[in-house]
């Protein structure tokens, strides 16, 4: 019986869902074309293995917190660049001044993050 329970426990541990990956996620934004549009890159590496993490969809958006939900940016996908575990996208903001960029991170890992910007103009 104590072999049929050791057995039991180690398929249940076999089939335990690893730990999740913890993330480094590194966010820059520069400002690109007309003046409140800026260029946001993403790069996300895993911070046990140091190794960039791919595949991974990548959401940004961005709110002022002066004037918490008076604007209406549009979120925009961050698609995958030509460096492993690097996204980029785009987002047209309405004003100068501190934005909150929040990033959404799912599959295969899945995270949130904010990144605190100044837009000035140019």
């Amino acid at each position: 019986m104590r072999g049929l329970a050791l057995l039991f426990c180690l398929a249940a541990a076999a089939c335990s869902p690893s730990p999740p990956v913890a993330l480094d996620v590194n966010v820059s934004c520069v400002a690109e074309g007309p003046l409140l549009r800026q260029r946001c890159t993403v790069t996300l590496t895993d911070r046990g293995s140091g190794r960039p993490v791919e595949g991974a969809q990548v959401s940004l958006s961005a709110d002022m917190p002066s004037m918490p939900l008076a604007h209406s940016v549009r979120p925009a996908d961050a698609t995958p660049a030509t460096a492993p575990g690097t996204y980029h996208g785009t987002l047209e903001l309405e004003m100068a001044g501190r934005w909150v960029v929040t990033v959404r991170i799912t599959g295969p890992v899945y995270d949130q993050v904010t990144h605190a910007i100044d837009v000035e103009h140019r």
